[in-house]
């Protein structure tokens, strides 16, 4: 009965994990703000409160292990210094998806005014401005209304979890005190365990005079307006956006700001755009921002700025001796774990020595028993998606038996919401060849041309399809998408690839016609049919004897 019951428990665990990894699961939910923020409250009433879990960080990682106790009647702690919702919510996934979004519905409108002469220049130029402070509502709408829906204050509490204003630092491997804005402090206790999930910051290059005033992705939904805004009644046209950073948030950014009007420099320190994945994406993707009119430069480094301050004018010097001029400067060059002022090393806490983040086994606990991390913080692969995974996963290896392994290597979709967009998951085919040789490996392969869905929508000119899969079992290794939808075609990869099924079975799935997914299964019956005539001796021979 023992053995039935832990295997249950077992069971549900694994269930219930997935089913949170979601960073915003729905909920119903109320605030406790810590009275230690509250003037008219005594430090003292808040001393030495005692909680079955810690979650430091109100992001994706932070919100998902604090909702996964809560499902488990467990009391729970959630301590976030700034707002919650974290990166995604207020400065990455939501605010970045709808200008992308509304950049190209106005980059669609704008070819078809050019096409059929709709409106003069000068009536599209008066229009530009107020567009832009109709994206920044958008924007600030659809934080809001996630941040109302999913991660507010009001919301935690509903689900019996306390909220916590403030910054923490660790005492020892069960304490922590945490320190409001106002410098009142209070000492919370965790019984079974505590999870960082305090994500990553921008990294900023050491760039000679860069200083004063530029952007980042945590500014930019901000500043990109208001500094837009002061530039009236000049002609979007005449402003000039260099983004340095050929990564996912480069490219992104790239496309929305070009396409809402500016003209824009991408300076890439790579020889290639989005360098972690398959080449030909790279080779694809800079083929449509140079068709879109983005200056791309690849290979070349940011090493010094002037600015010129009686117009503003930005001069950028790069290594090779070149320079470009704009009138502003976006810096996306990564985010770096945000580990510091914690006292995370006081108390025994190992980290990364490269990239600072916290050192974590397959179980995500630190080198202090009892301290787990999650999501950005640990210096692992930096997605939403991946932080709620392990935030779950840190508080369910506290809080119930047995442990889960919260790191994934090759099974981690990833998705740049540029169009089109750029999806991949598992190993590009040169990994793939590395790691098992040439022979062993398979590549199916699809341009997007090949594709009815994307000749009806007028898309088949860049993007395509690419498997890779091991020869002899068709085991799927990887995958790279390129299409308007390759973020959802991904996931239907990630589902293939985690459930064993090899590619050539994904034929015998039925796909409905004519989507983007039917591409796959035509791919894959392809795959299927080759295996089949392999064996036709043999399908023959049965055949002779009536079978």
């Amino acid at each position: 009965l023992k053995t039935l019951l832990l295997l249950t428990t077992f069971s549900s665990v694994h269930i219930s994990a997935f089913t949170l990894s979601s960073p915003f699961p729905s909920a119903a939910v109320t605030l406790m703000k810590c009275p230690c923020l509250r003037r008219d409250t005594a430090l003292s009433s808040v001393s030495n409160r005692h909680y079955d879990i810690i979650v430091i960080g109100g992001g994706s990682a932070g919100l998902t292990a604090a909702k996964f106790a809560a499902t488990f009647d467990k009391s729970v702690a959630l301590i976030e210094s700034s707002k919650l919702g974290g990166d995604c919510t207020w400065t990455g996934c939501v605010p970045s998806k709808t200008i992308l979004s509304i950049s190209k519905r106005v980059y669609n409108w704008r070819k078809m005014n050019e096409k059929f002469g709709s409106l003069n220049n000068d009536e599209i130029d008066d229009s530009q401005y107020r567009m832009l402070m109709d994206v920044k509502r958008q924007i600030d709408e659809n934080r809001q209304r996630i941040y109302d829906h999913d991660d507010s204050p009001e919301v935690m509490q509903s689900l019996g979890i306390d909220v916590i204003e403030g910054s923490a630092r660790f005492l020892d491997s069960k304490t922590v005190d945490v320190t409001s804005d106002s410098s009142s402090s209070s000492q919370l206790t965790a019984k079974y365990g505590i999870v960082v999930a305090t994500g990553a910051i921008p990294q900023i290059l050491d760039i000679q005079g860069l200083g004063g005033k530029y952007w980042t992705y945590e500014n930019v939904w901000n500043d990109f307006f208001v500094d837009l805004e002061q530039s009236k009644p000049k002609p979007l046209k005449d402003t000039t956006v260099i983004v340095v950073g050929g990564g996912p948030v480069g490219c992104e950014l790239s496309q929305a700001i070009s396409r809402l009007g500016c003209s824009v420099i991408l300076i890439s320190k790579s020889d290639r755009l989005l360098p972690s994945g398959e080449e030909i994406a790279s080779t694809e993707l800079q083929n449509v921002f140079e068709k879109e009119d983005i200056d791309v430069l690849c290979g070349e480094s940011a090493v010094s700025v002037t600015r010129d301050e009686s117009d503003g004018i930005i001069t950028l010097t790069l290594k090779s001796g070149k320079s470009v001029v704009g009138n502003h400067i976006l810096i996306a060059t990564g985010r770096k774990p945000n580990t510091n002022n914690m006292g995370l090393e006081d108390i025994g806490v190992d980290l990364c020595g490269k990239t600072k983040g916290i050192r974590v086994n397959d179980n995500l606990e630190t080198s202090v028993k009892g301290i787990y991390a999650a999501g950005d913080c640990t210096g692992d692969r930096q997605f939403t998606h991946y932080a709620g995974f392990q935030g779950a996963i840190s508080a369910r290896n506290i809080l119930l038996p047995l442990k889960d392994s919260g790191k994934r290597s090759d099974s981690i979709p990833a998705a740049t919401f540029t169009d089109p967009e750029v999806a991949s998951i598992g190993l590009t085919e040169d990994e793939a060849v590395m790691q098992y040789g040439a022979e062993k490996v398979s590549v199916s392969f699809r341009k997007l041309s090949q594709v009815d869905r994307a000749i009806c929508e007028d898309a088949d000119m860049h993007g395509f399809l690419k498997i890779v899969y091991k020869t002899k079992t068709k085991q799927i290794l990887g995958a790279t998408i390129m299409a308007p939808s390759a973020g959802e075609l991904i996931s239907e990869i990630a589902v293939a690839k985690e459930s064993k099924l090899s590619f050539d079975k994904l034929s015998t799935v039925m796909h409905a016609y004519p989507s983007y997914s039917i591409a796959l299964q035509q791919m894959a019956a392809e795959v299927y049919y080759d295996k089949l005539k392999n064996s036709k001796t043999l399908y023959d021979i049965l055949k002779k004897i009536g079978l």
